[in-house]
């Protein structure tokens, strides 16, 4: 007899009654509500795009993965590596295909050379992607990043994940009475989520906070990423020879301690609209945090991982030929192809355009 899923409010209930104290801390909430069999990564429904509840830069026009496609190029013939792209957190696949496309339609030899792994937890997400991927055989797929390592030992190539740090469950903790406190998940007496402040015990949490040197305001609440700094100690393991490509949002030390950040930088995303409670909607919206930059580079520094690139996403696509796909024409039609992608060329330079909200950090193993 087949065992009746758990809704996610049960999953959640469960999970904090289970606990000795009954509380759960963010990280463990955000991980059920997002990745739980009845979260949102895994329901079926469409998530990004005009349909869904955010957009990616892929959602915008193919010409942001074109200069992607010719830069891990560019960088594999340079370096003499495998020309192998492992994109982790894929989604519905779309910047998949939209580097597959260019590939076959403008380097057909790269194209047959080409190795393509695709990663993402979401069954979702990878059923629809295939879906989407049918006309391409040179991929491979994969719900897990410890099974891809296992094929892939001194993997050489590029690493490339476009907003999935950002979705990586987080601490959040508090400054209060000159003490570090951590904001954790318990139920009120009508059976309701509601914040607690307990003082951190967390060794692991709190030796994170010496290290990156972070001294918080009074009253100031902030995300502290272990899952981020663990995903990337992966990374610099099973990287060999190559790059780590990370395109999110995010925000340096300074910036983080800023007044207008008191409060953090976790949100929800539901419907394009943006949900300042993390505790409304579980499992039917995204929840994000901007993820933090210096620790991402300096945790790299320490793995192995030498900076060779931090910049706005704008500054990226222009120094890697971005305008080179520009086209002259005189066709009066606004939803003419050739507009199209004119418009989107100037959308991605525009400042306050999309790609004044993201950063592109490159990170290098090998050479």
């Amino acid at each position: 007899m087949k065992k009746e899923q758990l809704t996610i409010e049960e999953a959640l209930y469960g999970r904090i009654q289970s606990t000795e104290d009954q509380r759960i801390s963010y990280a463990d909430y955000m991980e059920t509500v997002l990745y739980h069999q009845a979260g949102y990564y895994q329901k079926e429904d469409t998530k990004i795009g005009k349909e869904g509840d955010f957009y990616t830069s892929s959602s915008i026009h193919p010409v942001f993965a074109w200069v992607f496609a010719d830069y891990f190029d560019k960088y594999c013939r340079d370096h003499e590596l495998p020309f192998h792209i492992c994109e982790i957190g894929g989604g519905n696949g779309t910047f998949t295909k939209q580097v597959l496309d260019y590939l076959k339609g403008t380097k057909p030899v790269r194209y047959r050379e080409i190795i393509f792994s695709f990663i993402d937890v979401s069954q979702d997400h990878l059923k629809t992607a295939q879906m989407n991927l049918s006309d391409h055989e040179n991929i491979k797929y994969y719900s897990s990043l410890s099974t891809f390592q296992k094929d892939n030992i001194g993997f050489k190539g590029i690493i490339f994940s476009n907003e999935l740090l950002d979705a990586f469950p987080v601490h959040v903790v508090e400054k209060r009475e000159d003490a570090i406190h951590e904001v954790k998940l318990t139920l009120d007496k009508w059976y309701t989520l509601k914040e607690v402040l307990d003082p951190a015990v967390n060794n692991e949490l709190l030796q994170w906070l010496e290290w990156s040197g972070i001294e918080l305001p009074e009253k100031h609440r902030f995300e502290v990423p272990l899952k981020m700094m663990n995903w990337l100690s992966d990374m610099a393991k099973l990287l060999k020879s190559g790059l780590v490509v990370t395109v999110d949002y995010g925000y340096k030390n300074d910036e983080l301690l800023d007044p207008a950040l008191r409060n953090g930088s976790l949100r929800g995303y539901l419907d394009h609209q943006l949900i300042e409670n993390p505790l409304s909607y579980p499992g039917q919206m995204d929840l994000t945090t901007h993820i933090q930059l210096d620790a991402l580079i300096k945790k790299g520094g320490q793995l192995g991982l030498q900076n060779r690139y931090v910049g706005k996403q704008r500054d990226f696509l222009l120094e890697n030929g971005l305008f080179n796909h520009l086209v002259e024409h005189d066709n009066r039609n606004p939803f003419s192809e050739e507009n199209r992608l004119n418009r989107a060329i100037r959308s991605f330079v525009t400042p306050g355009g999309i790609s004044d909200a993201f950063y592109v950090i490159v990170q290098e193993k090998g050479r």
